[in-house]
Formats: structure tokens, sequence, C-alpha cells
């Protein structure tokens, strides 16, 4: 097997040619990896690309999946097609929306193509082609999807549905309710809003219109105002006008309890109420409906899950008060999955003020709640005889997370046994999660001096791909250490069929090289996945 070519972290323009020197001598089939170079040009690339990206998207030969991402750069950089290349595109994604025979470019990505009102020509047979429905689909997607179509095709459908479609679908079964959900999706047109105003008690309980609009809508009829807030469909002010503090506590309770009842009754027997994800929400933004959460919160026949919840909640607003309650609840053996919430949470942002609940933890005799204390304490640079009389003791623990973890804080002080436990695990391990959290601490503790370790790491020849866990945390040990060297060797296992998410990190370090603000990166996805298997560790990941 011949090396793999190594790439080389440079500027933008170096990364460029490389990248389109490596396209070059890509086969034709190896269409994994030219998508993974358009990925990268995204970052790195500009309209120098656009002829490049005109001659992928528009080749029928081109295997779909390169074509498809051809698609996505090209909106990104502003391809202007000619009217007859987008007549050719939007034809041949407009075969048959609804038919799934060969995969075709999707319909609604190529209209956002269309730049300008002269293009509309061009795509208006294709258009009149498709159903009533299917151009409805269009209009409702274009609100909930993030980046709607232009305002010409939108323009253009939308006179459609007054003039012809918003007749031919009321005649048709379902009809009515695709008008309505055509019209809330288009709300602040005077057509959309009188057809509103005159359906408003059918108005589906979910749809794109902001509460304050429905608030507004609905503000002429008492009836269907106070039914909306029954369903807390409207802003928390008009919630308390309409049901009043005591009647809006006594609705949340409501649901709550129909939530419980749902979780606690098998086989699904009892549906789950529509409104709780909104009660969720009014119970975050209403400080008076604090005493209510903490009731079900100490309520045993409250379902867990439900406990859980307003617990994550808790903690996010009142993270003192979270602790506490935890330290208190250790008592009853049936909060301690909810103390485990606790300590999940606050060990990955541990705080000073965390520490007790921490100590507690790792003097108990839970493994997965002392695996979690033991992330906090490394956090918090925990130090002293006691804590490497501890660590040492843990470091033959049955929960072999426990183990890597206590190893860790050994390394840290700098006990060679820490470090030997932790590169024989992220060598030898036949469990993913445990060569992750291995290589999560040998890559925090010491990036530079396992660098050979760490690259080995981003590797996976395996066709199941069950690498990934690993990667993520090695790739992560390398961004943070963003030396060139990393760099390269993160663009080098990405190119060649790496499983771990490194374009955010090369679009970071491209940001701050070129002197332009990032986004703070949360770090990788495996360690919520690592904090599952703590609690079930023979669950097989």
């Amino acid at each position: 097997m011949s090396t793999p070519l190594r790439f080389v972290w440079s500027s933008r323009s170096g990364i460029r040619a490389q990248l389109l020197s490596f396209l070059d001598a890509l086969p034709a089939g190896d269409f994994d990896a030219r998508v993974r170079v358009l990925r990268l040009l995204r970052l790195f690339g500009g309209e120098d690309e656009l002829p490049l990206v005109r001659a992928l998207l528009l080749n029928p030969r081109e295997h779909f999946t390169v074509r498809s991402w051809a698609l996505g750069l090209a909106l990104h950089l502003g391809l202007r097609l000619s009217g007859a290349e987008l007549s050719g595109l939007v034809g041949a994604s407009a075969l048959s929306p609804s038919q799934e025979d060969a995969p075709v470019l999707e319909s609604y990505r190529c209209l956002r193509l269309v730049r300008a009102e002269e293009d509309i020509p061009w795509v208006e047979a294709f258009l009149l082609r498709w159903s009533p429905w299917e151009r409805a689909d269009l209009l409702i997607q274009s609100r909930r999807e993030g980046e709607p179509l232009p305002a010409p095709v939108l323009t253009w459908l939308y006179t459609r549905w007054c003039q012809e479609d918003r007749g031919a679908l009321e005649r048709e079964p379902g009809g009515p309710e695709r008008n309505l959900q055509v019209a809330a999706a288009t709300w602040t047109r005077p057509e959309s809003w009188a057809l509103l105003a005159r359906e408003s008690r059918n108005l589906s309980s979910e749809g794109p219109m902001p509460r304050e609009a429905l608030h507004q809508l609905l503000s002429a009829d008492p009836e269907a105002l106070h039914q909306a807030a029954r369903a807390l469909r409207l802003p928390l002010p008009t919630l308390l006008v309409c049901l009043g503090r005591e009647g809006l506590l006594r609705r949340l309770e409501e649901v709550l309890h129909a939530q419980s009842l749902s979780l606690n009754v098998a086989y699904g027997l009892m549906s789950a109420p529509e409104d709780y994800p909104r009660a969720l929400e009014v119970l975050a933004e209403w400080p008076e409906a604090r005493a209510s959460r903490l009731r079900f919160l100490c309520d045993f026949g409250v379902a867990l899950e439900l406990r859980r919840e307003l617990l994550r909640q808790l903690f996010q607003r009142e993270r003192a008060t979270a602790v506490r309650w935890a330290l208190a609840a250790w008592k009853w053996p049936e909060n301690l999955p909810l103390v485990r919430t606790v300590l999940r949470e606050a060990a990955g942002s541990a705080e000073p003020g965390d520490r007790p609940l921490f100590l507690a933890a790792l003097s108990g005799t839970d493994d997965a709640a002392a695996c979690f204390a033991l992330e906090g304490l490394l956090a918090l640079d925990e130090s002293g005889p006691p804590w490497l009389e501890r660590l040492e003791a843990l470091l033959y623990a049955a929960h072999p997370l426990v183990c890597v973890r206590a190893a860790a804080g050994l390394l840290r002080w700098g006990r060679a046994e820490g470090g030997e436990l932790l590169r024989r695990t992220a060598r030898e391990s036949d469990e993913p999660w445990l060569r992750a959290e291995a290589l999560r601490w040998l890559g925090a503790l010491d990036a530079p001096g396992h660098v050979e370790l760490l690259e080995r790491g981003l590797r996976d020849e395996t066709w199941e791909k069950k690498r990934w866990p690993e990667a993520d945390e090695a790739a992560w040990a390398l961004f943070r250490w963003g030396t060139p060297e990393a760099l390269g060797a993160l663009l080098t296992a990405w190119l060649h069929g790496g499983t771990a998410d490194v374009e955010a990190y090369l679009a970071a370090h491209l940001a701050r090289q070129e002197g332009r603000p990032f986004e703070h990166l949360p770090p990788p996805r495996t360690r919520a996945l690592v904090a599952r298997y703590i609690e079930q560790p023979f669950a097989g990941g």
C-alpha cells in the first residue's frame, strides 16, 4: 500500500493549491475524496473556483454526491448560471419531485440559484409541471428552511397560489389545511393574513408564526384567544393576562402531570401532551414557576425522565441550588440517577462551588458518580496527598473509565503509572469509548508528546468506521495544540477518509491566522456518548 499524501498547513492560498492538485490527481470514481475536497474548498477557496464548480455541477456524468456538494459550494460562492444552464439544471431535478428513481439534485436547492427576475422564464415551465401540492410545499419549506428561496421564485409561487393553487387545493381532501399552512408560512402578506383571520380557530398548534403575531391575529376573538392561551401558544405576558397567575400555574402543572403519566404508563398507551415542550419553556422563563418546578422535582411519583428535565433546567438557571439539591437528595437511593445528572452537567463545566458534590461522590460507592466527580476534580486541579492516595486506589476500580480518569490524575502529577495505563488503553482496548477517553487525557495533558498516538487515532481503515470516537478526541487534541504539524495531520486524515469532524477546527484556525473573529467551539460530540457509557459500561457503547 502506498503512503498517503501528506498535506501541509500554510496560508489559505497554499492549502487551496494543495487541494486543487489533489483533486486533479483523483480518479473520477473516487467520489468520497472528491467530495471531501469540495467541502474544504468552501473554507479555503473563493470565486476563482467558480469555473470548477460550474463544470462539476453541470456534468451529468459526475457522481450524484459530487454534484450535490458542488451545488452547495455554488450557492456559497454565489454562482450565476445562464438561463439555459439554469433551465437544464432545474429541469433535471424537476423530472418528478415525488419519484424515487435515480437520485436527482434537490429541486429546492436548485431553485435557490435563481438570481434575478429575468431567470424566472427559464424555470417557469418546470414549476408549472408540478402539482399545487408540490408548489405549496416549496412555499412552506422556504419559511421552514434556514435559507429561503430567492424573492423572484417566492413571488411567482405566491402569485400562483393566490390566483389558482389555493382554489385547486380547497377542492381536494386535506387541501384547506394545506392552504392554512401556506398562509401561516407567508403570514406577513395581506392575503394570507385575511385567510388566517377567518380560520383562526382551525390553525394548527405548530406553525412558523411568531407568538406575538398569533396574539395579534386572535385578539378580536376572545374565545379563540383563551384556547390558544390554554395551549400555551402565546407570549408569557399574554398567558398571564388570559389565564392569570394561578390559572397559568395550574395549566403548567396539568401539562406536567399529563407528561409524567404518559412516561409512566407502559407500551405508550398514553400519548404525551403536545404542549409539553412549550410548558418547559414557560417554566424556564417565568420566575414565579420556580416553586412548581421544585415541587415536581422532589415528588417520587413523577416520572424520572420528567424530573431529570426539570433538574437540568434548574441547573442551567440556578446552578448552586441544583448542586445543593443533589447533595441533599443523595439520602434517598431513588434519587441516584438524578444526582448523576447533576454530576454529569457540573463535570463538563466545573466551578469551585461544585467541589463538595464531587468529593461526596468520590467518597461514595457508585462508580458512575465517581467517574463524573473525577472529571470535575481534574478540571478544578485538585491536589494534595489525600487526593493522590485516592487516585492510586481508584487505579484498580471496577469501572474502566474510573481507572482511566484516575490515571489521568496521576499523570498530571508526574506519576509514570498513569501515563502507562493511558497509552496502553489507547493502543490496546477493545472498547472504542475507552480508547477515546485515554486519547482525550493524553492530548489534554501532553499533546506534543503523543502526536504519533494521536495521529494513529485519526486513522480508520475499517469499513465499519468504528474508530470515530477516538478520532474525535484525537482531532480535538491536535486542534487545541494548534501547530502547523497538528493542522497538517488533521488535513491529511480528513482527505484520506478520516471520520472526525475537523472542518470547524480548520475554519477556526484559518480565522485566527487571518485575524478574523471565530466562534467558540464545543468539545467533541464523543463526550456525550462517553457520559452515557459511564452509566452503562457494558451496554456496548
